[in-house]
């Protein structure tokens, strides 16, 4: 049996086992922690930002995690083989046994799709205030977050009324048409969005507009570090550096 030492590891939310269960079901039984799909899943949930980074330990959710949960999960759809399994796990069999395993299968790749995803195809939307108000947090499966792209949106038409400036590095684009001006740009959280543990209301004025660079750096340091970095200290680490 696969030992994991995953005490301290926040519980497998609801997505995180919809895709265990997937998996479980494309193969038809737990698989080993040395199997190339438990490495991949592995890999894809350590690097999500489904959990914060300081509520994790370095056996996050390694190939031995994955590989107990389908022994878990292979429990829950067949009782009696002696292992226990999460009140979770219990539900979303429930709502997904084999006979639903092809609407399970269409739901697992949504998920991946957006936890793979950086910059969402944006719709089109009118200016509004800084102040209007998104729901997030909403879940795919019931409890997946789903970040709203409009906020992007409304960040580039608030930053059209001065210019276009990413808030950590102060880079402007050159002056090419603007939706490739735009196309530099991110939205990004100032407080961690995992850190809603289901729906919330944000503000555009609780978003930062970054170039795609800053971006990802912010996101490197928050996940070398074990701890939610603001936009200021970025900008203060990134000017030290230079």
């Amino acid at each position: 049996m696969p030992v994991t030492r995953g005490h301290g590891n926040p519980d497998w939310t609801r997505d995180e086992t919809i895709l265990a269960l997937d998996l479980l079901y494309r193969f038809g039984k737990p698989l080993d922690r040395r199997h190339d799909a438990v490495a991949e899943l592995s890999n894809l949930l350590r690097h999500s930002q489904l959990h914060p980074p300081e509520k994790r330990t370095e056996t996050f959710r390694n190939a031995d995690g994955v590989a107990l949960k389908l022994q878990n999960l292979f429990s829950a759809v067949e009782p009696g083989r002696g292992l226990t399994y999460s009140k979770t796990d219990f539900e979303v069999v429930a709502d997904f046994p084999r006979s639903g395993a092809g609407k399970l299968a269409e739901i697992a790749r949504t998920l991946r799709t957006s936890l793979e995803m950086v910059d969402p195809r944006l719709p089109t939307v009118d200016p509004s205030s800084a102040t209007m108000r998104f729901v997030e947090g909403r879940w795919l499966t019931i409890r997946h977050r789903q970040r709203d792209a409009r906020l992007r949106r409304r960040l580039l038409t608030r930053a059209k009324g001065t210019a276009l400036r990413c808030e950590m590095c102060d880079f402007t684009p050159p002056e090419f048409d603007l939706p490739v001006r735009e196309s530099f740009f991110e939205a990004h959280h100032r407080t961690p969005l995992a850190e809603a543990e289901r729906e919330r209301e944000t503000k555009v004025s609780d978003m930062a507009l970054l170039c795609a660079c800053c971006h990802r750096l912010i996101h490197r340091l928050i996940a070398c570090q074990k701890q939610w970095i603001g936009v200021e200290d970025a900008r203060s680490y990134l000017k030290s550096a230079l």
